[in-house]
């Protein structure tokens, strides 16, 4: 009975995880634009990123404009005009390019180009190492990674975010890092990842799915 009850519990998480993947790399890129879109108002002094932060929220704007009813195609050719006014601007150093690598990366994963995405998400945490951007670039990474079969890549990034200490979704980068030790089969890492998880935090949600998996894997005779 146990066991039944381990394995429906974990399978009802992963279900969970699975299902709101592409909601959550969207959710952080809406985290940190508001944290950017603060810092900027209270500490930028030059009108020229001013003006370019300008025309790249004009850009976001332009692409999610009445979206919802959209076609197919329509919306394929708004990313394409988004992605073309984009470029110039993530070239760029600075708040502007990681502004503008953002949202080119979340553009790419909405349209499952996850080598694209990745590449964009590693020019935003190149170009943010020390700001608050920098565990949220490396989270999505792990997020493409494990989308391009890349676990070994997806780990190293999922624990860079993970030890992110001032990061809001470190324990959801904590158990993504937890995860990907298992799906490659490390499961003595996993449960430790899945452990320390759990004594850090021990009510927050994904610290209780981490509890979840370290029972289903005793049970399945992969962890003591």
């Amino acid at each position: 009975m146990t066991e039944q009850k381990n394995e429906t519990t974990s399978s009802k998480a992963e279900k969970f995880v699975s299902k709101n993947a592409k909601i959550l790399i969207v959710c952080v890129v809406v985290i940190a634009c508001a944290v950017a879109g603060y810092i900027l108002g209270n500490s930028i002094s030059s009108k020229s990123s001013a003006k370019a932060l300008a025309e790249i929220d004009n850009i976001s704007y332009e692409l999610t404009k009445d979206s919802v009813a959209l076609e197919t195609t329509e919306l394929d050719a708004r990313r394409a005009t988004a992605f073309e006014k984009l470029v110039p601007y993530a070239q760029k150093g600075g708040v502007v390019g990681v502004r503008a690598n953002m949202l080119c990366a979340d553009l790419a994963y909405q349209q499952e180009k996850y080598e694209d995405s990745a590449k964009y998400w590693e020019a935003v945490a190149a170009k943010s190492k020390k700001s608050y951007t920098a565990p949220i670039a490396n989270y999505n990474l792990g997020v493409c990674y494990e989308q391009l079969g890349k676990l070994d890549d997806a780990i190293a990034a999922y624990k860079k975010a993970a030890d992110a200490a001032d990061f809001t979704l470190r324990a959801h980068a904590s158990y993504s890092y937890g995860r990907a030790l298992e799906a490659k089969g490390d499961y003595k890492a996993a449960v430790e990842a899945y452990t320390a998880l759990n004594d850090r935090t021990p009510e927050d949600t994904w610290a209780k799915l981490a509890k979840t998996r370290i029972l289903t894997l005793q049970v399945e005779g992969k962890a003591e």
